[in-house]
């Protein structure tokens, strides 16, 4: 093969010729994409944009490419053009060194450069010359000998501060239709422009909307990175594997979007995100720590870590408008362990436990349910149903109003929420599954509360009961759960000492709650009381028969419609500087109930609901709504039961320690 035919088969296939000549500088074998990419530059198409990830080598690509162009003489005047002037002499002065001491080159083409390279300028023996050119300079004028550039080769241009506004990137494009077209030479001009975007608006951006402009774009890969399908565009480099990695690692330091942006091409606008660093707030310490707490699990359907679906889980309290994250995480959890983690969160946290159930109503709640009764504990379990009517990302934006105010407080600082913070940082990229477990809290916490008033000043330790006290236990029930609250009176002051809750067989249930009562109050003298509505439908709701069986004497307290609502003033009443109604820290269930787990309903139009929400908090409050009623009244039908009294001169009822009246 002679000099003249191999030069004609390198001129044939310039892609070839980069691998042969340049094999040096090639660590890696060249990907399809290198050659899509020489073949759009050699083009004879005048206006071609290539978009390529970082890394892509599309600047190492352009020096060898520019080379060989240079040696066989293919233009006349390049403009090699840089983000900044140095940037684009460092491009020359690549080309220069292999020009000048590339061995293959010079056997090929013998006299490669005219003179010595200048810092911006090299000249080839060919007559062709190459200048950099900052963009920052002005482009006017410019001319070789006689000539006006012909090539034009813009080289990763923009930099932030050029897509920092729409007039930044206006100024971009006036520069490229005013300035850099209008001083080639339009009749062999040649423009090529490599680049990554940088903004949803920017040079790359609006070049793709223009006709004018042959476009390519090489992402790193070629489909959702979690498709066993997707292939990388250069896997002897980037391999699938690496990527997903790096994919993770950004993700996990909140910096998905901008992954996406650098290596899959996908760039949005500010608006669509719109979770930013400003809105997250972070305390040490969680406000109020009485506050009645929430856990809520998203459940993944499946639980392979090659999917992006994990479970997602949040606990959270509610403190007027704020929204409190005391725990937060994402796990890849199968059924058993999402069983075991509900119990421990309740185990830890005393709260109740919301769990979106589509498609898992069964699959999931009922061993839940079934765990309940072997291990005895009970807990009020809500099965959540996904909006119908929204994606799941317009469902977490009805947190945005919230993180806007500053509503929302993470407990122990962003570093106890690393998960939770990642997925807002990159929202709405990446994985949603915590977030939309907090979105969740918005429907948990909905609704309007009989007791808005409840607060800090309500929260007391109790004092423990002293011999012979008469402690008031306040029942209630339902099919399923039983309740019951110790209660105690100095004059004009309720103060709930203790509550218990327990789901089962009515009879079951109230066994081991009286079982907890006595050993705690065992001094102390016990009152029974329930509503009235279980006093007069005891077949329906056996729990006064169950009461009876275990030697209480269960009094007919208030009705329930008719007591509701009779703790307002108790709770807002402040008498000797304390609240005539307090709540120890332990009774959790009645804390609950009373800072917001009792409410009702709020439906279409913002109307309220005519009953409020049932669960174990409507239960307790109306334990203790019913067992005040009656106390404040004296109503006779709660004198107990076998009990002696006199009359008095006045006439007056009262009760005495003899065992027969007075005659």
């Amino acid at each position: 093969m002679t000099d003249k035919t191999l030069l004609a088969a390198i001129s044939a296939d310039r892609a070839l010729g980069c691998s042969i000549v340049f094999a040096h500088r090639h660590t890696h074998l060249s990907p399809a994409m290198h050659l899509e990419i020489i073949d759009l530059w050699r083009c004879q198409d005048e206006l071609v944009l290539i978009e390529a990830f970082r890394d892509a080598a599309k600047s190492t690509l352009s020096e060898e490419f520019l080379c060989l162009e240079g040696a066989y003489g293919n233009f006349h005047y390049t403009l090699l053009i840089g983000e900044t002037y140095a940037k684009a002499c460092q491009r020359l002065e690549s080309i220069a060194f292999e020009a000048r001491h590339n061995v293959k080159l010079k056997a090929l083409f013998g006299k490669v450069l005219e003179k010595k390279p200048i810092e911006n300028k090299v000249w080839f023996a060919s007559g062709a010359m190459i200048e950099a050119v900052g963009w920052e300079q002005e482009l006017r004028g410019y001319k070789h000998r006689d000539r006006r550039p012909d090539r034009a080769y813009l080289d990763d241009i923009e930099n932030l501060e050029r897509v920092r506004s729409i007039e930044a990137v206006d100024a971009t494009m006036r520069k490229i239709w005013r300035e850099l077209i209008p001083a080639m030479d339009s009749a062999n001009r040649k423009v090529r422009i490599t680049q990554t975007p940088l903004a949803a608006d920017c040079m790359v951006v609006r070049l793709k909307a223009t006709p004018d402009f042959i476009t390519r774009s090489f992402p790193v890969a070629n489909g959702d990175l979690d498709d066993p399908k997707t292939e990388s565009a250069w896997p002897d480099r980037f391999p699938m594997e690496w990527i997903r990695a790096e994919r993770d690692r950004y993700a996990a330091a909140g910096m998905l979007r901008e992954f996406m942006q650098e290596r899959m091409l996908q760039v949005d606008s500010a608006h669509t995100k719109p979770f930013t660093e400003e809105m997250l707030r972070a305390v040490d310490v969680a406000p109020c720590a009485w506050l009645p707490k929430i856990a809520i699990f998203d459940p993944a359907r499946t639980a392979s870590l090659s999917k992006s679906d994990r479970t997602g889980k949040v606990v959270v309290s509610r403190l007027g408008s704020q929204i409190i994250v005391h725990e937060s995480a994402g796990e890849f959890w199968k059924p058993d362990a999402i069983r075991k983690d509900v119990f421990d969160t309740v185990e830890k946290h005393h709260c109740e436990v919301g769990i979106e159930k589509n498609s898992l109503d069964e699959f999931l709640l009922q061993p839940i349910r079934f765990e309940m009764l072997r291990r005895g504990v009970f807990f009020s379990l809500k099965g959540l149903q996904a909006p119908q009517d929204r994606n799941k990302q317009s469902f977490i934006m009805g947190l945005h109003p919230f993180f806007a105010a500053g509503d929302v407080v993470f407990v122990g600082g962003r570093g106890s929420h690393p998960q939770l913070t990642a997925e807002l940082l990159n929202f709405p990229g990446g994985r949603l599954d915590i977030l939309n477990a907090l979105a969740y809290s918005l429907r948990m916490f909905a609704g309007q509360p009989v007791y808005e008033d409840f607060g800090d000043e309500n929260v007391l330790e109790a004092l423990p009961a002293h011999a012979g006290e008469t402690v008031y236990c306040a029942w209630n029930a339902s099919p399923a759960e039983v309740v019951c609250v110790a209660m105690t009176r100095s004059g004009r002051h309720y103060s709930v000492c203790a509550d218990w809750a327990a789901g089962g067989p009515t009879l079951d249930a109230a066994r081991g709650i009286a079982l907890d009562l006595r050993v705690k109050y065992a001094r102390a003298r016990l009152e029974t009381y329930v509503p009235s509505e279980l006093h007069d439908n005891w077949s329906r709701i056996a729990l006064v028969p169950a009461l009876r069986e275990l030697k209480f004497t269960p009094f007919r307290a208030e009705h329930v419609a008719q007591a509701r609502g009779s703790l307002a003033e108790l709770i807002r009443a402040t008498v000797r500087r304390r609240r005539c109604l307090t709540v120890d820290a332990g009774a959790r269930n009645t804390i609950a109930a009373l800072a917001g787990g009792y409410k009702f309903p709020v439906g279409a139009g913002g109307k309220s609901g005519a009953e409020p929400e049932p669960g174990v908090a409507r239960l307790t409050a109306e334990s203790i709504e019913c067992l005040i009623s009656t106390l404040q009244r004296g109503a006779a039908d709660a004198k107990p039961e076998g009990a002696h009294y006199g009359v008095n001169v006045q006439g007056q009822s009262y009760m005495t320690a003899l065992p027969h009246r007075n005659r």
